[in-house]
């Protein structure tokens, strides 16, 4: 019953990460049309829509900001990184929803925001190229996708906003009386050239506004430049000591559900270990072995959320429903081994072994993999 389930929860996470990707690009690629009738197909779409511009964005930006471990954003530049990004959802969704409000210099304003939005995603884009092996991964995939996404849906708002303010200045009168008018329409001959113009400025005055605020004065730079283990970070070696495991906390329930099999070893210190935590390390370890990029983004990820494992274990029904929380993934896990490791039992029986009783068992068992 246990393993059906898992398996359920584990294929209705693929298939809501596939739908929520397949109905984001229907709608990038689609043309909009205004007055459309409701379907369950529009309702996926704007679904998709507000997650990857107003939810998923704000999460990957918080679930990565781990000072000792990969991180896209420096630490100390986590507010740049939400400001730009909320800067950019809110001229979206101005765009988006209330265009026909706004005057001809407030639209201008907001095309230089999404603009401004445009060339952020790109750069992130960029910045998590050597991280493109995650999108395998549901759940994990519909973050770092997000800033893709994010990329076209700003680019075809601004591209439907620019034509509709050139369709609305058309029908103003241009003559000499109205001069405003005349302006933007000599403007607009070139298209974005105006709002292009206007970035530098309005990244300036961004910048200030977050130097006010206790931001580096060039913060917008130093997110991505002084962030570790992503392209465009200038440190690599991002450990500063310390772990955090779910696995661990759970091997500490209750001994009939949780089944701890014997002691092991980790950084010095004893801990309890069972079939699940020996599992999800072995998982983890042939990902350190033969995928290192996909590995550091998951346990960057994952460390991210500073998970309180001392004072957790400390409490064995939390510990209890733990273990169970995380059956599914113990069954995926070890289906992966045993799928692409040629001696899935032996990584994972090695785990946490003390060095010399390691030893003892990979002679006994002619192992010949690395500890």
């Amino acid at each position: 019953m246990q393993s059906a389930l898992g398996v359920i929860g584990i294929t209705l996470l693929v298939i809501l990460s596939l739908v929520l990707v397949v109905f984001a690009v229907l709608d990038l690629v689609k043309p909009r049309t205004v007055g459309s009738k409701i379907t369950a197909g529009t309702v996926f779409k704007r679904i998709a829509e507000i997650l990857f511009i107003y939810v998923f964005p704000g999460i990957g930006i918080i679930m990565t900001d781990h000072k000792c471990e990969e991180h896209p954003f420096q630490t100390e530049s986590i507010t740049t990184a939400y400001t730009l990004w909320i800067l950019f959802a809110l001229a979206y969704a101005a765009s988006r929803y209330f265009k026909k409000q706004l005057s001809p210099i407030l639209i201008t304003l907001v095309a230089s925001m999404m603009v401004l939005g445009l060339l952020f995603c790109f750069t992130i884009c960029v910045h998590f190229t050597s991280m493109a092996a995650v999108v395998v991964f549901p759940g994990f995939n519909l973050l770092y996708i997000s800033p893709f996404l994010c990329f076209f849906y700003l680019l075809k708002e601004i591209i439907r906003l620019n034509k509709y303010l050139k369709e609305y200045l058309e029908k103003q009168d241009t003559n000499a009386a109205n001069i405003i008018n005349a302006f933007y329409n000599s403007i607009y001959q070139n298209h974005l050239g105006f709002v292009t113009v206007l970035i530098a400025p309005l990244l300036l005055i961004i910048q200030a506004a977050l130097f006010l605020v206790g931001q580096q004065p060039d913060s917008v730079i130093t997110q991505f430049t002084e962030s570790c283990g992503y392209l465009l970070s200038k440190y690599q070696d991002c450990s500063c000591g310390g772990g955090h495991y779910l696995c661990s906390i759970a091997a500490n329930g209750n001994k009939k559900l949780v089944k701890p099999t014997r002691f092991g070893v980790r950084a010095n210190e004893r801990i309890v270990v069972n079939r699940q935590l020996l599992v999800a390390n072995a998982f983890e370890n042939w990902l350190e072995e033969h995928i290192p990029k996909m590995h550091k983004v998951i346990r960057g990820s994952y460390d991210a959320c500073n998970i309180p494992v001392n004072e957790w274990s400390k409490h064995k029904r939390f510990a209890n429903v733990l273990y169970m929380f995380m059956k599914p993934l113990e069954w995926l896990f070890l289906a992966w081994l045993y799928l692409f490791d040629k001696r899935p039992e032996d990584r994972i029986a090695k785990q946490y072994y003390p060095k010399q009783e390691l030893n003892i068992y990979l002679k006994e068992n002619n192992y010949e993999g690395s500890n």
